[in-house]
């Protein structure tokens, strides 16, 4: 049997698509990243909105979870290239992806905002309150009365508010780690699940702490009645509202659509597992985390909202344990505003790159990442903290955005062809009408979180048609194109080609055109933007091009006048990605070059110790007949 010869890496490189090396266990690990770290703050909210009653809103919670991860297992079948809102609306119109995209936003900015707070919460920052509502064992409610004086109180709370404006203050600390986080983004972080797994793997651990060291010692027998019946003093609207208050728990299953494209196949396989096994320990693993919640007694309904998990683990393990909890918990909740972040700078990213948000959105800094969509996604985050920065105002804004993004993918999902069966379509719509309905109760009911969203559209949609405006003024034949096609004669295009690897500069052109000339050669000037997000975009790889990039049309027009001087045909290629050594690879395979030419470094030690040896990754991927041959730059 005849021995097939491996394709050298360049031609491979050429000969294969986006790699699809994502499971179901890093898919999982992604997806439990917001599901699963919700229960950090969703129970105490839970309790702070329903009171003993809350058991049951989370039981009605889990339900909602298990159905949306149905649903979602759908959309991952019936989009296996994308399936995200903004990909899957899009396909309908180009406006409702728009919109849709814009609720994901909003979505983001208050996960960055709200996950940041609460992380200094665990942290053990801020007010806690002692005298609150409480519920007896009879299920009576009593207040526990502060045995102060009101001197001392007024004393005691002039302190602590002194200590909350520096210090102890959450949404100060907040607002710091946000930024320094945006910051960080700067340096282009990649997206991995790795880290993901990891956090998963720590907050199961919490999780199972507190079960193991709680459910023996509760009580069984009393249980019934630490359990408030659902409707005890609250009439259905009331619950109906309480319930929606709580369904930011559904944040983070637009991430797992939005992944398919680097699934391993069959994607509805790796999917459904990954989003089944994460579902089932959310949905079971919440409700018995309830239960030990109300077996706490006394417990007032304020009094650990912003770190009821701490306060359980303090409960039933001890000091030992609450430690732990609170430190892990608050380095995950900061994790998710990373994670939160670089979804922010990702949307405002492709949004661009698809023309519907101005082009400023992707300029890149030298480590590929966007540095003003990088401002902005920092900037409104730590904008929203200072207006707002209490855990329930806080999740109604959270609320909005995720539920009607949700709500408009399930609604779409349920007309679409490949649905197919009628007992798939119906709970669909069924499930889209719902959300819908939780979307206008949130709308109507709390006004601050529908200012928010329709501010955030009003920007969004405003910016699209600025855009749009902008773009239909810039239609018409550049003079670059005809300068490229002008000197690039049939004669030009049969001579042998160098490539020059340029970063945007034009310092190495006298060298290379004279390498050039010497060997009576075309000169391809190889210009690649490489891009580093933590979001992963659907679609089209080629992020900006070489019509709307102005740096690499500045770049060429330089160029075409050197080689117009020394004689030299100029070959210009243009592209992006996130490894700019892979790229040029792949164009000196398309262009049959003879030889790479790239210049020295001029950065500076934590640049390169970054960035790693770029002339030892590209000899490895290009083959052994076309050397890598370093110019010194003109100073």
């Amino acid at each position: 049997m005849e021995q097939v010869k491996e394709l050298p890496p360049a031609l491979s490189l050429l000969s294969s698509e986006r790699p699809r090396n994502l499971g179901w266990f890093g898919s999982a690990g992604l997806l439990f990243g917001d599901w699963g770290t919700s229960r950090l703050y969703v129970l105490g909210l839970a309790f702070l909105v329903a009171g003993r009653s809350s058991f049951w809103l989370i039981c009605a919670m889990s339900v909602l979870i298990l159905a949306v991860g149905w649903a979602y297992s759908q959309i991952c079948r019936i989009y296996p290239d994308g399936g995200g809102v903004y990909t899957a609306a899009r396909q309908r119109s180009p406006l409702l992806g728009v919109v849709g995209a814009l609720l994901l936003f909003a979505d983001y900015t208050i996960t960055a905002s709200l996950s940041a707070v609460e992380a200094f919460h665990y942290f053990g920052l801020g007010e806690h309150k002692a005298a609150a509502l409480v519920t007896t064992d009879a299920g009576s409610e009593i207040i526990l009365h502060d045995e102060r004086t009101a001197d001392e109180a007024k004393s005691e709370t002039e302190v602590a508010q002194g200590k909350r404006s520096w210090w102890n203050s959450p949404p100060g600390w907040a607002i710091i780690s946000i930024i320094f986080i945006g910051a960080m983004n700067l340096l282009g972080p990649k997206h991995s699940s790795s880290f993901a797994i990891v956090s998963a793997i720590a907050m199961i651990f919490i999780t199972l702490l507190i079960a193991i060291f709680a459910l023996p010692q509760i009580n069984w027998s009393t249980m019934p009645q630490k359990i408030g019946p659902a409707f005890q003093g609250h009439t259905s609207s009331e619950m109906w509202r309480a319930f929606v208050a709580i369904v930011l728990a559904l944040s983070g299953v637009e991430a797992i659509a939005s992944l398919t494209g680097v699934m391993k196949k069959p994607v509805f396989v790796t999917a459904r597992k990954a989003i089944w096994v994460v579902a089932i320990e959310v949905a079971i693993f919440n409700i018995l985390l309830a239960i030990v919640m109300l077996s706490i007694l006394p417990l007032g309904r304020e009094a650990h909202t912003n770190d009821m998990l701490a306060h359980m683990a303090g409960t039933y393990v001890g000091a030992w344990g609450e430690w732990p909890v609170r430190i892990i918990a608050g380095v995950l909740l900061l994790s998710a505003t990373n994670t939160a972040l670089g979804a922010l700078m990702g949307t405002l990213y492709v949004m661009s790159r698809d023309g519907e948000l101005p082009r400023f959105f992707q300029k890149l800094n030298g480590f590929g990442a966007p540095w003003i969509a990088a401002i902005v996604a920092t900037s409104v985050p730590a904008i929203v903290l200072v207006f707002v920065h209490e855990l329930e105002p806080l999740s109604h804004l959270y609320a909005i955005g995720i539920v009607g993004a949700v709500a408009i993918n399930c609604t779409l999902c349920a007309f679409h062809p490949r649905l197919r069966k009628f007992w798939r379509k119906t709970p669909m719509l069924i499930l889209g009408f719902l959300l819908i309905g939780i979307w206008i109760t949130l709308a109507a009911t709390k006004h601050q979180a529908l200012a928010f969203v329709c501010i955030v559209l009003a920007l969004g949609l405003l910016g699209r048609a600025a855009t749009r405006w902008a773009a239909n003024r810039r239609q018409r034949p550049t003079l670059l194109q005809e300068a490229i096609i002008e000197q690039l004669t049939p004669d030009a295009l049969a001579k042998p080609r160098l490539l020059l690897a340029t970063a945007g500069s034009d310092q190495m052109a006298k060298a290379a055109l004279q390498e050039a000339k010497e060997r009576n050669a075309s000169l391809v000037v190889c210009f690649i933007r490489e891009v580093s997000l933590s979001y992963k975009a659907v679609g089209d790889e080629s992020r900006l091009t070489l019509l709307n990039d102005a740096a690499a049309q500045e770049l060429f027009t330089d160029f075409l006048e050197h080689g117009h001087r020394e004689g030299v045909p100029i070959i210009p290629m243009y592209d992006t990605g996130q490894s700019s050594a892979e790229l040029i690879a792949e164009h000196a395979a398309m262009n049959n070059v003879s030889a790479v030419l790239i210049g020295t470094s001029r950065r500076g030690a934590f640049h390169r110790l970054v960035k790693g040896s770029f002339q030892k990754k590209l000899e490895s991927l290009l083959p052994s007949d076309i050397p890598v041959k370093v110019l010194s730059i003109a100073r």
